[in-house]
Formats: structure tokens, sequence, C-alpha cells
């Protein structure tokens, strides 16, 4: 009777551990990192403004035409960042999936293979 070797000799299962680690700790800062991420977005949005202000008075009348037509982005509000977790999220679930089906392939294959080298 063979033995299959154990399922931590798989690659694949330590990808699918490490992107389902990161996956748990994206979930467990995300609301964390909203906030901070708000926060620094408002500074930046007003450092930003102000110089487009200062900049404004600096500038000659002739430079000036353009119709008051600026279009600014609203302020941050937590869930509308610029700087999102979500396209993380969505990888790390890719690889997640990618790497359990791998492994399921793999321990099906090498179930296969077990089963045909078995003496009768």
């Amino acid at each position: 009777m063979s033995k299959r070797p154990p399922i931590t000799d798989s690659p694949w299962f330590w990808v699918l551990v490490f992107s389902l680690t990161a996956l748990g700790a994206l979930a467990a800062i995300s609301g964390k990192y909203g906030r901070r991420q708000t926060r620094i977005e408002l500074q930046y949005q007003g450092r930003e403004r102000i110089a487009a202000e200062r900049g404004a008075e600096n500038r000659s009348a002739a430079m000036e035409r353009n119709d008051g037509q600026t279009i600014r982005r609203e302020f941050a509000f937590p869930g509308d960042s610029l700087i999102p977790l979500w396209p993380l999220e969505v990888i790390l679930a890719i690889v997640a999936i990618f790497a359990s089906c791998f492994l399921a392939w793999g321990r099906v294959r090498l179930g296969s293979r077990i089963d045909e080298s078995a003496p009768p």
C-alpha cells in the first residue's frame, strides 16, 4: 500500500494558506485603513486647493482665461478613496481560487497515480 505525501508538501497548499491569510488580514484592517486613508486624502486635497488658490492669485489676467471650468474631485470620505483595497482583495481571491484548484487537481492526479501503481 502506497502512502500519499502530506498535503503540506505541495507548494499550492502554501500559496493558498498565504493568500487566505492575507485576505483575512485585509478584512481585519480595512476599517482602520479606510479612516486613515480618508484623513490622508483630505489633507492632500486641502493642500492642493490652497496651492491652486495661491497660484490663481499670482497668475496674470491673460493666463486666467479658463472660464472657471475647473473640475475638482469631491472631498474624500470613507469608502470612496483614491487608493482602495478592493483590487488587492480581488487579486488575492483569484490567487486563492487558482491555488485551491491546482491543489485539488494535484491531489486527484497523485491519487490516481498511487492507485495505478498499487499491486492488485
